[in-house]
């Protein structure tokens, strides 16, 4: 079962100037889910928080890397990229700056769920 598509901007740094860029791709099927909460521990500060399903038999995984092999083509799934729900019209960011005015998840977990039959294989994300 999915919701909604994502964006996702992979960190990518240049080989020859060392710029660091986001570089943007959208995954079509995802389950999405964020809640929206009051973290009283820590004196009221913002919680938010995000887990997403990304289903293997829902989405086009050819050109899916993992991050050690992510090198500015295709996409990848790795801690510190930012996520968005729907699809984002921006191609290429410099950092979370150039989205400011969007609700921005920062991934902070990336599992692989490869196991049992085809239609329950997914990756796990969580983001804040």
């Amino acid at each position: 079962m999915t919701n909604t598509k994502m964006t996702i901007y992979n960190k990518y740094i240049e080989p020859f100037t060392h710029n660091k860029v986001y570089k943007k791709h959208i995954i079509d099927n995802v389950f999405w889910d964020d809640a929206r909460g009051i973290n009283r521990n820590t004196g009221y500060e913002n919680s938010d928080e995000v887990n997403i399903y990304i289903p293997f038999d829902k989405n086009d995984l050819t050109d899916y890397k993992e991050p050690k092999q992510y090198s500015g083509i295709g996409w990848t799934l790795e801690n510190g990229d930012f996520i968005l729900k729907g699809e984002c019209e921006l191609k290429e960011i410099n950092g979370i700056k150039d989205l400011s005015g969007y609700e921005v998840f920062e991934i902070t977990l990336v599992d692989v769920k490869d196991f049992g039959s085809s239609n329950m294989q997914h990756f796990e994300i969580r983001g804040k």
